[in-house]
């Protein structure tokens, strides 16, 4: 077991009762079983427990045994718990959509279209056309394309892969690799005060970055051969990493996170979810 694992096991072993990251975090701080210089060291306690226990399952050591709450198989006597999602709140929000027939003044054709300008001129010709419904109405709608924010995190010549839970609502990304991070995009992720553009909630949502990353529009993506990615257009943005340090945002449905080589990415590639696959194609022209 890693270190945050180990400090974990013998701080539980002690207190005898289920207790919470921060807690367990705490504890084996003061006695001298973790030392982290991180500036949230209890959201990575958090993460790796619910990694090993999504990973191993009962083979872990530790199981929820509440809200928040960690505690150990071994106590026979804790039930185990388990999260859920509040699926209704996700479908309940409203997101950004515009209507199929004007996909066209967009793109032309499916499959990765690199920037043909600037990201203000998209925004541009979006604006007219944008208006928010209810994501469960725009689900069911094939006459709706829903706006999605697509983040390609990179350090140096590797990128950051992850593979998608059957916790997410999104079937079809489930038990699948992606290479994207992001999501569906608000009124207030597009139209903030003073103009600027907030496309990194959606990111921050799922990844959380110790430095602030380089961030650049590389082009749209679109899919019509899939049921569900059909009814979604793609904004694509290269994260440019300072720094390899990054911890998973929503554990628990984003797991096995690791930074690969273009060539190792390509040698599981039918892993992934299409439109990573496609992304992978045009990989040169996601490169800064």
């Amino acid at each position: 077991m890693g270190i945050f694992l180990t400090a974990a096991y013998k701080v539980l072993k002690t207190a005898g009762s289920p207790l919470s990251a921060k807690e367990l975090t705490e504890r084996a701080i003061a006695a001298c079983l973790l030392e982290t210089t991180g500036l949230t060291p209890h959201q990575t306690m958090k993460s790796k427990i619910s990694t090993d226990i999504l990973k191993k399952k009962q083979g872990s050591l530790f199981k929820r045994t509440g809200a928040g709450k960690f505690g150990l198989q071994e106590w026979t006597d804790e039930k185990e718990f388990t999260a859920q999602r509040h699926v209704k709140a996700i479908f309940d929000e409203d997101i950004l959509v515009f209507k199929k027939e004007h996909l066209p003044q967009l793109i032309q054709k499916d499959g990765f279209t690199p920037k043909l300008c600037e990201i203000r001129e998209i925004i541009d010709k979006l604006h007219p056309i944008i208006f928010t419904t209810r994501r469960r109405l725009a689900e069911t709608d094939e006459n709706l394309i829903q706006l999605i924010s697509v983040f390609v995190v990179r350090y140096k010549d590797h990128i950051l892969t992850h593979k998608r839970t059957k916790r997410l609502p999104e079937s079809r990304l489930h038990d699948y690799y992606s290479l994207i991070f992001g999501g569906h995009l608000t009124k207030e992720d597009f139209m903030p005060l003073l103009g600027e553009i907030d496309f990194k909630r959606e990111m921050s949502e799922e990844l959380r970055l110790k430095t602030a990353p380089n961030i650049t529009y590389r082009g749209l993506i679109y899919d019509s051969s899939k049921e569900v990615s059909k009814i979604h257009l793609g904004l694509v943005f290269d994260v440019s990493l300072k720094s390899d340090e990054y911890e998973i945002g929503e554990r628990g449905y984003l797991m096995d996170p690791k930074f690969e080589t273009i060539e190792a990415i390509r040698s599981h590639i039918h892993d992934f979810e299409n439109w990573s696959q496609i992304l992978m194609d045009r990989e040169q022209s996601l490169c800064p």
